[in-house]
């Protein structure tokens, strides 16, 4: 019997967690299909870091990685990224000395939840049946949706002699080989490049099949550092004031571009993908130098000395090693998907883009706290996730009616201006409210943000 059971022990499922147990004496029965907390974590790559600042990273009750100080240089590229180990040791740190000794959460690890309560475990088969008094929360909907390296089944016919891996095995297999394939054109294969240069490749040994080309974030534009203050405060209110006036999508992009907000590996293709993958100016410049890239569509079949695409074959060197980095982990969820707060069922979605611990922590603080179901709905319209620019931009319009929301409910508001997981935070340490420059940039947000809803809609009907 248990108050609550959560599906799913990844980073949102604890994230919900942390807040729910500190705003509540709830007890909670965790149901995890893995061995260990910490979701896809388990299964990354072993060189895969954050794509964001750890500080506002993992569960509002702890901070991720090294405290802020001086001695840090905060132009590094991987500055703040936390590395797979860190994670990992940070989730399961958590759940072994933090939540369990409560003694108000259960761990069912090796499990997984059947629907109303009932959960198999993986290895016997046993059946238990939870008597759930409250809720049951869905925090692994979207990780089920998408794929991950480790666990994908290629799309392409793999010829027999041909070395095809995924790039978990990267480290082991790159030392049997001069000739490198990657496959996948967004971060993972960004991540597998970069991977390679640092590690004494030559980019001509780099053969790099792209599909799409995709708009990334200029990471040293957007630190949350106060360092940083005026250049990310001034990217993130250009957005807004970019999206308020332009009148087709390939504006707002060029515009992006303009502001130093987005950039492009290729400045001679110009993408049709957005992920918001973050990627720093070195990296981008890093990646600027592999020249062969392949445009012929996606991969049909890999072999020894080439491959064939959907506009053509290919020759590459014998005994290249192909590295499949075509995964998606990030799915567009089509034909609807539940509310947050659906009767007795809690569902995770994203109510912020590309920030979806904050949006499980936030969820969780209006399940202990609002009970109240209009403030609830207002506050969690479902954020998708998007392939294109043109789908993010839909995609702002839900974020600033919760953003809206969230300002007028009292407790919301004031624990917004306090969690570790609002990147603001700590953009404005040390603000001083006596400085009228600063000020005047973030009294741009509000005129902006009103000018965006009401542009959006019209830049996306004439975009269609």
């Amino acid at each position: 019997k248990t108050d609550y059971l959560i599906s799913g022990a990844g980073a949102s499922a604890l994230s919900f967690l942390d807040v729910l147990l500190a705003e509540t004496d709830a007890t909670v029965v965790v149901v995890d299909r893995r061995d260990a907390p910490g979701g896809h974590w388990n299964d990354a790559y072993p060189f895969v870091r954050l794509h964001q600042s750890a500080s506002f990273y993992g569960v509002n009750s702890r901070h991720l990685g090294a405290e802020r100080g001086p001695h840090q240089d905060i132009t590094d590229p991987k500055y703040e990224l936390s590395t797979k180990s860190e994670i990992l040791h940070y989730f399961h740190d958590l759940m072994e000395n933090t939540y369990l000794p409560t003694g108000r959460v259960t761990y069912l690890r090796m499990s997984e939840h059947l629907g109303e309560g009932r959960v198999r475990h993986l290895l016997t088969g046993e059946i238990t049946e939870i008597d759930v008094t409250q809720k049951i929360v869905e925090a692994g909907r979207w990780g089920d949706a998408g794929s991950i390296p480790a666990t994908h089944t290629p799309s392409f016919e793999i010829a027999e002699g041909a070395t095809c891996i995924p790039i978990n095995d990267l480290p082991r297999y790159a030392p049997r080989h001069k000739a490198y394939t990657i496959i996948g054109a967004g971060k993972t294969g960004m991540d597998a490049a970069i991977w390679l240069l640092e590690n004494g490749a030559h980019s001509d040994q780099i053969t790099w099949v792209r599909p799409n080309d995709y708009w990334l974030l200029k990471r040293e534009s957007i630190l949350n550092h106060p360092a940083c203050f005026d250049s990310t405060v001034n990217a993130f209110a250009k957005e807004l004031e970019v999206a308020a006036t332009v009148t087709d999508i390939s504006q707002f992009c060029d515009q992006m571009e303009q502001s130093g907000t987005w950039h492009r590996i290729d400045t001679s293709v110009t993408p049709t993908r957005f992920h918001a993958a973050v990627c720093s100016s070195a990296e981008a410049a890093a990646l600027a130098g592999i020249k062969n890239v392949i445009r012929k569509g996606h991969v049909t079949q890999v072999a020894q000395g080439g491959m064939t695409l959907v506009e053509g074959a290919v020759p590459v060197p014998q005994d290249t090693l192909f590295i499949d980095c075509s995964a998606s982990a990030g799915v567009v969820m089509t034909g609807g998907f539940p509310t947050v707060f659906d009767g007795n069922t809690i569902n995770l979605n994203l109510i912020r883009p590309f920030q979806p611990l904050f949006g499980a922590a936030l969820i969780a603080l209006l399940e202990a706290k609002v009970p109240d179901p209009e403030i609830r709905a207002a506050c969690t319209h479902s954020v998708n996730f998007h392939d294109t620019p043109a789908e993010y931009i839909a995609q702002m319009l839900p974020a600033m009616m919760n953003q809206q929301a969230w300002s007028k409910v009292p407790v919301v508001k004031e624990w917004m201006e306090r969690t570790r997981l609002q990147a603001m935070n700590h953009l404005m340490a040390g603000f001083d409210p006596g400085d009228r420059a600063k000020l005047e940039l973030l009294g741009r947000f509000g005129p902006a943000s009103k000018a965006a809803f009401k542009n959006i809609p019209k830049l996306l009907a004439a975009s269609a």
